[in-house]
């Protein structure tokens, strides 16, 4: 069964504290299930010929979207790849506006002219998927430079993979957000491929964090593993965001 359930019931409990509350983890693992769930429907749509669009799957990465969303508040913002079904899920967008959305209804959430794709919902922070490789990252800057100018406690938190590490934008994103100290968390989410390009072959770093040194902003990095391990190392992935989205909060400056 897919259901939204209460999206935002727990997306803040326990976040001033150092673990996760109880609420808060079966919040992240409702997340976690939801998100795998509703992929394994898209991909029998898939299979039995259901005319949906194209689609990219978010299979086993799901903790790396609940944990980011888990230590944002519902007024933060997020902007996804092309790859983005588990962030929608994780800030907030109901899945049945989402499902309706790849079956070009006009009660998608672009009224069925966005599809997989393109999936959009500003009222819980969801600036958009983006098919287009890093340019997610210009979206979440510009929703940063936004709050920065109506001085609220707003973060954006911009997700991107290995493969758009070293793409222009990318770089022209982080280095704006240091040079104007915008409240913006840099996600990459590294499962080692860009299509058939392995991350060893295409970047000279051990870890894409450690590029953030360049820009003069904090760079970390945490492990999200397989399916099975996924609740535990949510809840660590959980501490290390919220300690991310909490420097950017009180002192207006990137993270990566």
């Amino acid at each position: 069964m897919l259901s939204s359930g209460q999206a935002d019931l727990y997306r803040v409990v326990g976040l001033r504290h150092n673990s996760p509350s109880r609420q808060q983890l079966l919040w992240m693992y409702e997340r976690l299930t939801l998100i795998r769930e509703f992929e394994e429907r898209l991909k029998w749509l898939v299979e039995t010929g259901v005319p949906v669009g194209a689609v990219h799957y978010y299979t086993g990465q799901e903790a790396c979207a609940v944990g980011v969303c888990a230590a944002l508040e519902p007024t933060d913002w997020i902007a996804s790849t092309h790859r983005g079904h588990g962030h929608c899920i994780a800030k907030g967008v109901e899945v049945h506006r989402m499902m309706a959305e790849l079956y070009g209804k006009a009660t998608g959430s672009n009224r069925g002219k966005g599809g997989s794709m393109h999936i959009t919902d500003v009222r819980v922070g969801m600036l958009g998927v983006n098919p287009i490789v890093g340019m997610g990252a210009t979206h979440a800057v510009g929703a940063a430079l936004s709050a920065k100018v109506r001085k609220t406690k707003q973060v954006a938190a911009s997700f991107f993979g290995e493969g758009a590490a070293s793409i222009g934008a990318i770089h022209e994103a982080m280095n704006l957000a240091a040079i104007w100290k915008l409240p913006v968390i840099f996600v990459c989410e590294n499962n080692g491929y860009a299509q058939s390009t392995p991350v060893e072959y295409a970047v000279s770093v051990p870890h894409i964090s450690d590029r953030a040194a360049a820009y003069n902003m904090p760079g970390v990095s945490a492990t999200a593993r397989l399916y099975s391990q996924i609740p535990p190392s949510t809840a660590g992935w959980w501490n290390s965001q919220r300690r991310r989205s909490e420097r950017p909060r009180c002192q207006q400056s990137p993270k990566n």
